[in-house]
């Protein structure tokens, strides 16, 4: 079989062609020579060589044929000059590759073709192979070598070749989502993605999934799959079915979807309310890719969720690399606003005002002076020097003015600068600034909370404070922006898809993410009323009013105090609850389900303890913080450490997706649990207890000097950490007192120990009152019962309660340096026990004659001063009238300045036991100046005024979380704005959020009181028989809150808050239920 690609074969063909055409290169029978060698005309034909030309068929017309005879010869003639044999084989297949015309021998051509073909696929092939093998990094990204290098670059170039790669690029790499917003139409969203530098709008189709439990058989008509989870709450799972469709088929089939839960044999229908940017979110992440087996299309096509695989950032990167951002602030009051624009690739600050007046107070050089103090109060270090950044003062009339200014700037600033950007916006409502600057729409967005206190402007100097907010906020964006990019990867969240609590969005993504590996159904719900399938059966037991507890013991401690702060209680609950439930016998979560499920009727549809039923889902709760622990330990990740310290306010949360009251019941009674351990612990090493509840504890350590109670502490603490119940828990000292005169957690009075550490000082909030004695003494004096007096009155109150306080330290250090000085020649100062018990015998002494004496002159001239008491009762008829009922409420008898000053004043002196009956003598004396028997009902204290605590609110600025007391705290009263207690922050609580929930609680209190249960009035034994009239001892039954004037007192509370606070909806439905009373 002769090979026709052979040497000699193709030698022969070239001869053959060569005879064939015996004119070279002739056209109508004329010699057409080379341009190039019309120099050489003259000269020996012989050496010069024949014009060699190319040609192309176009239109399968024959133009410019060639002729390749005398090529030959050059060529073997060439090959004679020492370049091998070789290399003459393949030039000459080279030029006979190049010289065969398809017109003329077209099955050559063809077969010649078809080779070709196979090796260049073949290469591919092989490329492909090595590209696996060995990827390679390009600005930090993987990328395989064949995704940047697949074909060759010859003939590659243009606009086809760039979109071609582009495609290729989103098919092969991975995708870096920075923003998934959603789009016009319902179930698409634009993701803003990263692909090899490039940023691309994609759009994503993301269907609907919910699932469907059947009691009926499982047939053909079902559009889904039967698949096995665990429902919520126990619910039990029958036919469960997974249905997915697209969004706009699911809402035009609502009403089906209404109708099947009215079928008897539908349990319920799950996860319907899961937003489904959540759901992508869950799914895709933060890094993707797509599926292998997806071929390549256009990008407007759209890509289905399931098309994409999440992928980890530590498989893939996620904006390792800087991206270029610009930051834009605005806050807006009264027609007034301030617009500040920070581009750090250009350098450039601009800064647009927005003000009806012509006056002008800021200057460049102004805004230059502000962004340097904010760069030094921040430890931000500007580009140097600070002449690289330039700032600009523009002045409009008119917000629109405003808006089209920064319209032509971030366009410009978008012309200038290429490659992926990224919008920081920081205002009050971002959706009404993008409507207002288009611009906008070309970026993703990402939104950083903002301040309402920046948006409300003063009357004069308006302009230079909120530019001063407004600088100050841009030097902390990019610092601002590297943290979240980092959140992101670790949350594996969009950049832009945070939403403004971050940590507890954070949270409900970890915690959605590990329900799905256990195969457990979501509850996700938005109104914190968790979705159990559609049906309302256990509505009534969703309003959660878990209290936390508080221990008070009021009294006068002359000893050192301390305040501790609890951190990681509800994080020690969780983690130990396992050793809490076998100390309870282990039915205190209904754990023995677990142990013995012989026990457990699985026909029942719901279990009987809601609290109990969500076991399983506290197991995977359980698991999530084991592994944020983890990270904490292991890698030091602050973002771990963050949702851990803010466990339990995600918990309590109503903001929270899975909000679920039955959980935070379960972990409020582990909490419990662990609490009254931790008190039990701290009596045994020798501590008395002041004050406890979940976030603070305040002990007195029984020591005369401040050296001495830190060892203590420190050895309290230390043998804490050694139980294993209490290692996770954190105490830490925060407040030192030498002296405590304490009522309650708004009543207090005490002389501050400075610590050498500059701790934090909490209690500047609290009237102070500094006393000079030859060194400076730091008394607190915060006592809302004082409130209720007049202001003059309100004086001689704190006077007489610090000196009360100050006296008796005073003289106890006068006799402790006595002592020492006595004791200079001795080894040993110290106290002893006996030493310390004559001191204090001593001191108890001095303040019994200084109450006989000092201060009983001294009520007796303030009780007796009539101008002062009349000024005073006018004031106080004045501020009742003006501050509302709330107060009144709490003080029946206000209005009689001097009897109520009496009553104050006794009834705080009368906390120190050991001088209680001197206080009753004077106490006595002074009631008989304005006419009062001793034992009347009108001189009695009432020590604590009505309280009503609203558990659990959560600041939207700061995430700052505590309970308010809406009727003794001070700050919350008098029909004041409710603000966050944070001295950095006083961001305003969001009024319809604290309303829903004083709503809530008494919607609850009232369900209560009808639902309540009926006791023997003998035994004291609740009813268990519906239709006996007596019970079994013959007694009688009366309801367990018999008492409807103490009910209707509480909703009288609510009534006064609502009206102090303008709240209409509670002020209506506390009024109806009075009504009916």
């Amino acid at each position: 079989m002769d090979d026709m690609f052979s040497p000699y074969q193709r030698d022969d063909a070239l001869k053959l062609s060569g005879d064939r055409h015996a004119s070279d290169h002739t056209t109508d029978g004329h010699n057409v020579a080379d341009m190039e060698d019309f120099g050489n005309i003259g000269k020996n034909p012989a050496v010069r060589n024949k014009p060699i030309v190319q040609s192309y068929g176009i239109n399968n017309n024959d133009q410019h044929q060639v002729k390749t005879s005398n090529l030959v010869e050059s060529t073997e003639q060439n090959d004679m000059d020492g370049r091998g044999h070789k290399q003459s084989i393949h030039t000459v297949q080279k030029v006979y590759e190049e010289s065969i015309d398809k017109s003329v021998d077209y099955q050559g051509w063809l077969e010649l073709r078809k080779r070709k073909w196979k090796e260049a696929r073949e290469k591919r092939k092989r490329q492909r192979l090595d590209n696996s093998r060995t990827p390679h990094l390009i600005n930090g990204t993987e990328v395989a070598r064949g995704v940047l290098n697949y074909k060759p670059v010859q003939g590659r170039v243009g606009v086809s070749s760039y979109f071609q790669r582009h495609d290729l690029a989103i098919t092969r790499c991975h995708w870096q989502i920075i923003q998934l917003v959603p789009s016009a139409q319902y179930g698409q969203f634009f993701a803003w993605v990263v692909v090899e530098g490039t940023m691309l709008k994609i759009p994503i189709i993301v269907p609907r999934v919910f699932y469907l439990n059947s009691k009926a058989p499982v047939t053909e008509e079902f559009p889904g799959r039967r698949v096995n989870k665990i429902l919520p709450h126990g619910h039990q799972s029958y036919n469960l079915i997974e249905v997915v469709i697209d969004e706009d088929q699911f809402r035009a089939e609502s009403k089906k979807l209404a109708a099947h839960l009215a079928d008897p044999e539908v349990e319920g229908i799950y996860e319907t309310k899961i937003p489904l940017e959540f759901n992508a979110i869950l799914q895709i992440g933060c890094v993707c890719k797509v599926d292998k087996s997806i071929k390549k299309r256009n990008l407007q096509e759209g890509w289905n969720l399931s098309e994409l695989h999440m992928k980890t950032t530590t498989e893939c990167p996620y904006l390792e690399h800087s991206i270029s951002f610009f930051y834009l602030y605005h806050s807006i009051s009264d027609g007034r606003a301030i617009y500040v624009a920070y581009f750090p690739g250009s350098s450039q600050i601009s800064v647009v005002v927005v003000s009806p007046f012509p006056n002008k107070e800021l200057s460049s050089q102004m805004l230059e002076r502000q962004f340097r103090e904010a760069c030094q109060a921040s430890s931000f270090q500007p580009p140097m020097p600070y002449e690289g950044i330039t700032f600009k003062v523009d002045y409009v009339g008119n917000v629109k003015d405003a808006q089209t200014n920064l319209q032509r700037m971030i366009t410009g600033y978008r012309h200038r600068h290429h490659g992926p950007i990224i919008g920081v916006v920081e205002c009050p409502n971002v959706q009404l600034l993008k409507s207002g600057i288009r611009a906008l729409e070309d970026f993703p967005c990402v939104r950083m909370p903002s301040n309402v206190h920046h948006s409300q402007y003063q009357a004069i100097g308006w302009q230079v404070l909120a530019a001063k907010n407004g600088i100050q906020r841009c030097v902390v964006s990019s610092q601002w922006l590297n943290e979240r990019i980092a959140l992101s990867r670790y949350a594996h969240v969009p950049l832009g898809n945070f939403e403004v609590d971050y940590l507890i969005h954070t949270a409900d993504i970890f915690f959605s993410r590990a329900l799905h590996d256990q195969q457990q159904v979501l509850w996700i719900s938005n109104n914190g009323i968790p979705d159990l399938g559609g049906t309302n059966e256990e509505v009534p037991c969703f309003i959660d009013e878990a209290t936390q507890p508080t221990l008070t013991y009021p009294g006068a401690y002359r000893k050192v105090a301390v305040e501790l702060k609890i951190h990681h209680l509800a994080v020690s609950a969780l983690l130990k609850s396992n050793q809490v439930n076998e100390m309870e016998g282990g039915a205190l979560f209904g754990l023995d389900q677990e142990l013995n499920p012989a026990s457990y009727n699985s026909d029942k549809q719901y279990s009987f303890d809601v609290t109990t039923s969500c076991t399983p889902a506290f197991r995977v709760l359980k698991q999530l913080i084991q592994r944020c622990l983890a990270d904490v330990i292991t890698s030091g990740n602050v973002f771990a450490d963050t949702i851990l310290q803010h466990l339990y306010r995600w918990i309590c949360s109503p903001k929270s997706k899975l909000h679920d009251p039955a959980l935070h019941r379960m972990l409020h009674k582990v909490m419990q649990k662990i609490f009254a351990l931790l008190i039990a612990e701290l009596r045994k090493l020798g501590a008395t207890i002041v004050f406890a509840s979940f976030g603070k504890v305040i002990i007195d350590t029984g020591k005369s000097d401040i050296s001495a109670a830190k060892a203590y502490c420190e050895s309290v603490l230390k043998t804490l950490h050694t139980r294993d119940l209490f290692d996770l828990i954190e105490l830490e000292p925060f407040q030192f007192w030498h002296s405590l005169l304490f009522m309650d957690q708004y009543n207090y009075g005490g002389i501050q120990g400075r610590l050498g550490d500059g701790a934090a000082e909490e209690y500047s909030k609290a009237s102070t009152g500094i006393m000079q004695d030859g060194a400076e003494v730091d008394i607190v004096s915060s006592w809302t019962i004082a409130e209720n007096l007049p202001k003059a009155m309100q004086d001689h109150f704190i006077l007489i309660v610090s000196e009360f306080l100050y006296f008796p330290w005073k003289y106890a250090q006068e006799e402790a340096a006595k002592r020492a000085s006595a004791m200079d020649d001795m080894c040993t100062p110290s106290i002893t026990a006996s030493t310390a018990e004559i001191l204090g015998l001593r001191t108890t002494e001095f303040l019994k004659k200084k109450i006989g004496s000092d201060f009983t002159d001294k009520l007796l001239k303030i009780v007796c001063d009539p101008s002062l008491h009349m000024k005073g009762r006018h004031k106080s008829l004045g501020d009742h009238n003006a501050t509302g009922s709330l107060q009144a409420l709490n003080n029946i008898h206000r209005g009689d300045s001097p009897l109520d000053f009496i009553k104050y004043v006794c009834g705080v002196l009368a906390l120190d036991q050991t001088v209680q009956h001197e206080v009753l003598i004077m106490r006595r004396n002074l009631l008989k100046l304005v006419r009062i028997r001793e034992f009347a009902p009108e001189a009695e204290f009432h020590r604590l005024s009505m309280s009503l605590v609203l558990p659990n609110v959560i600041c939207s600025y700061c995430c700052d979380c505590r309970d308010l007391d809406l009727g003794r705290d001070k700050a919350l009263t008098g029909g004041q704005e409710w603000r966050c207690a944070v001295p950095q922050c006083g961001q305003p609580y969001d009024r319809e959020v604290m309303e829903n929930a004083l709503l809530q609680i008494v919607r609850q209190r009232e369900r209560l009181y009808h639902l309540q249960d009926l006791v023997c009035l003998k035994c004291n034994q609740i009813k268990a028989a519906h239709l006996s009239e007596h019970c079994t001892c013959a007694g009688s039954f009366v309801c367990k809150e018999d008492s409807s004037e103490e009910f209707c007192s509480k909703m009288q509370i609510f009534l006064n808050v609502a009206v102090d606070q303008k709240f209409q909806l509670l002020q209506e439905c506390a009024s109806w239920i009075l009504q009916l009373r």
